[in-house]
Order: C-alpha cells, then sequence, then structure tokens
C-alpha cells in the first residue's frame, strides 16, 4: 500500500475546513499558523472557553509537528520539519487533525503513550500531568512527555490517530482531537 499524503489531505479537508496548512514547520511557521488560527475564531466570536481550549491544544499539537516531523528524503523538499494542520468546525464541536511522518522505530512509543493516555480518567491525567511536571526529565528533542497529556487535559476526549505505512522507514502519523 502506498501512502498518498494528497489525497490524505484532500480527504481530511471538507466544507467544515476552517483553517489548512500543509509545509514545512519552523518557528516562523508556528507563529503564522497560530496567528492565522488566533484571527479566524476571534473572526467567528468564539466563545472565550472554547477559544483557550481550541488554542491551548493547537500549541501542543503545532509544538509536536515542529519538535517531532520527519522530511522522508522521497518528499523532495528543502526543509527538515514537515507537517498538516487541518481544524474544521463540525458544527457542535471543532476538530483538529494534524500529520507529520515519523520513523518507524518511534511507533512503539507513541502508540503506548497514546494508548495509555487514552485510557486514562481526567483525574488520572491531571496526575500524570504533575508527575511528568515535577519529574523534570527532558528527552532528546527537549521534551518531558507533557505535550500528549496536555492535549487529553485540555481537550477532555481521546486522541484518535492512525499509523499509515509509507516507505521501508517511515510512518504517517495521522491525530484527531475533538472540542
Amino acid at each position: 500500500m502506498n501512502f498518498d499524503l494528497n489525497q490524505w489531505y484532500e480527504e481530511k479537508i471538507d466544507e467544515d475546513a476552517i483553517f489548512d496548512y500543509k509545509g514545512r514547520i519552523d518557528d516562523e511557521d508556528v507563529t503564522r499558523i497560530l496567528n492565522s488560527i488566533e484571527r479566524i475564531l476571534k473572526a467567528k466570536d468564539e466563545s472565550p472557553k472554547i477559544f483557550k481550549k481550541i488554542f491551548n491544544v493547537l500549541i501542543e499539537l503545532v509544538q509536536n509537528l515542529h519538535h517531532h516531523g520527519e522530511v522522508p528524503a522521497d518528499l523532495n523538499v528543502d526543509y527538515n520539519k514537515f507537517g498538516v494542520l487541518i481544524l474544521r468546525d463540525e458544527g457542535m464541536q471543532y476538530r483538529i487533525s494534524v500529520g507529520n511522518f515519523i520513523k518507524i522505530e518511534g511507533l512503539k512509543l507513541i502508540r503506548d503513550r497514546i494508548d495509555q493516555i487514552n485510557t486514562l480518567s481526567s483525574e488520572e491525567t491531571r496526575n500524570l500531568y504533575r508527575i511528568i511536571l515535577n519529574n523534570e526529565q527532558f528527552s532528546e528533542k527537549g521534551g518531558g512527555g507533557l505535550g500528549m497529556v496536555e492535549i487529553a487535559r485540555k481537550s477532555g476526549n481521546n486522541m484518535e490517530y492512525q499509523f499509515i505505512d509509507y516507505n521501508a522507514d517511515y510512518l504517517f502519523l495521522s491525530i484527531d482531537v475533538v472540542i
């Protein structure tokens, strides 16, 4: 099975999409993405509570793309951080879809982490957040493991995810979060 990034992207974008981005994810891109979404939500006059939830989750998701997004050589691009982000207004809820490439060896760690977080109650999620925050240990990419916990904590929902085979070295990780 060959993964077609453009097809995946087109299937995720529908009439509910109010923002979409596919490409380089460097510091300037992160700032531009977040500023664009902030303007869109303010123009929609979204309630402060929902705005804050969406924005907090978006920050974590975009930072994950920035810190963990890989670029397979066959994408033939001149940058080394890649990601996809789509924000949809589905009427009674918002859906944030992100995607990025990861090395195959990262599959088990990420899948196990998301599965662990998805099984926790709200209280257990808050407790895990505090434990990690007080642990002060950081990975080689600078993260302490708080990002996914924060996403679950702020959204109040499980992360929907899918790993899609790309090539011998990479998978495409797709995550949806509903708010």
